[in-house]
């Protein structure tokens, strides 16, 4: 197929499926950053105890991957 003179491929944005860390989400009351804004220091410690995975949005690590929003194996 011929490209058109004077069109410019369409670029895709790279930050389109970005996540930002106030979007909503299932279970996001659950998560490590959403009990650090609440100040629950001591519920947030117990659920890092003995980490096993690390959100790839904000660095925080938990033992169970359902208290991550973006988890990933440590």
């Amino acid at each position: 197929m011929a490209k058109k003179a004077g069109t410019a491929p369409v670029k895709k944005d790279p930050m389109a499926d970005e996540i930002k860390l106030g979007d909503a989400h299932p279970d996001h009351d659950l998560h490590l950053c959403h009990i650090v804004g609440l100040r629950n220091m001591k519920t947030a410690g117990k659920l890092s105890k003995d980490a096993q995975h690390i959100c790839i949005i904000c660095g925080r690590a938990a033992k169970d991957r359902r208290n991550l929003c973006e988890p990933a194996k440590i």
